[in-house]
C-alpha cells in the first residue's frame, strides 16, 4: 500500500507542479484514481501527505484544492525559505565531511549537465536540486527545521518551476551551486551562507518580474501554472 500511496503522491506533486492541476482547481479523488487506475483510499492518503507539505489544502466540505496564493504567500514561502536554508547551510558546514561535500558536489554535477542540454527536462533538474537541499538537510540534523524547510521547498516548486524555463534563470541557478560547493571547498562559510540565501530570493525575483502582469487582484492566475 505505501508504495501505491507514493506512487500517487509524486504523481499528484508532478501535475500540480507542471500546472496540470491549475491553482484554485479542485483535486478529486475519483479523477486520480481513474488517472492512476488505482482505487481511492491510495489517493485519499495521498492527499493527506500532500496537505501535510502545504502543496494542497483541505476545505470544509468542500474537498481538497490547489492552492490559491497571493503575492505576500509567494512572499512570505521565498523570504522565511532564504532564512532556513541560510540556518541549514550554517548548521551543515559545521559537521560536513569531506565524504558529504563530494556527494554534495557529485548532484551539482548532474545539475551542470543537464543544463548544457538543448532541451532541459526541468522536473529532472528539480529533482536533483531537491536531492542536493534534502542532503544538506540531513547533515544539519535538525529534524524540525528539516520540516519547516522541506514544506517551504515543496510550496515554492510550482513557482521554481515555471520560473527554471528562463535559461538565463537556470544557468544562474546551477552557478549558484557551483559556487555554494567551491566556498564549502575553500572553507568560506559566510560567502556559503550567503550564496545560499542570494540564490532562494534570485528566484524570487524572477518569478515577481516574469509574473509581473499576471497578478490579479493579489491573486496568482491560472497563468501562473501555464507552460
Amino acid at each position: 500500500m505505501d508504495s501505491i500511496v507514493d506512487r500517487a503522491c509524486q504523481h499528484i506533486q508532478e501535475w500540480i507542479v507542471t500546472g496540470r492541476f491549475k491553482p484554485g482547481e479542485q483535486i478529486k479523488e475519483e479523477i486520480v484514481s481513474q488517472r492512476l487506475e488505482i482505487s481511492r483510499p491510495p489517493v485519499r492518503e495521498a492527499l493527506k501527505m500532500l496537505e501535510a507539505t502545504g502543496l494542497v489544502v483541505r476545505k470544509p466540505r468542500r474537498g481538497v484544492f490547489v492552492p490559491l496564493l497571493t503575492k505576500k504567500d509567494v512572499w512570505e514561502i521565498y523570504t522565511l525559505k532564504a532564512a532556513l536554508y541560510e540556518l541549514v547551510m550554517e548548521l551543515a558546514l559545521e559537521v560536513m565531511t569531506d565524504g558529504q561535500i563530494h556527494e554534495m558536489e557529485t548532484l551539482v554535477e548532474k545539475m551542470e549537465k543537464l543544463v548544457i542540454e538543448d532541451t532541459v527536462d526541468i522536473l529532472k533538474y528539480q529533482k536533483h536540486h531537491k536531492a542536493f537541499h534534502r542532503r544538506l538537510m540531513e547533515i544539519a540534523g535538525n529534524n524540525r527545521l528539516n520540516t519547516f524547510a522541506a514544506n517551504l521547498h515543496n510550496q515554492a516548486t510550482p513557482f521554481s518551476y515555471k520560473s527554471l524555463h528562463q535559461k538565463d534563470h537556470l544557468l544562474r541557478s546551477v552557478q549558484y551551486h557551483r559556487e555554494i560547493i567551491e566556498a564549502v571547498k575553500s572553507g568560506n562559510r559566510h560567502l556559503a551562507c550567503s550564496l545560499m540565501k542570494q540564490h532562494v530570493m534570485d528566484a524570487l525575483l524572477v518569478f515577481q518580474d516574469e509574473q509581473g502582469a499576471v497578478w490579479d487582484e493579489g491573486l496568482l492566475s491560472s497563468m501562473v501554472m501555464e507552460g
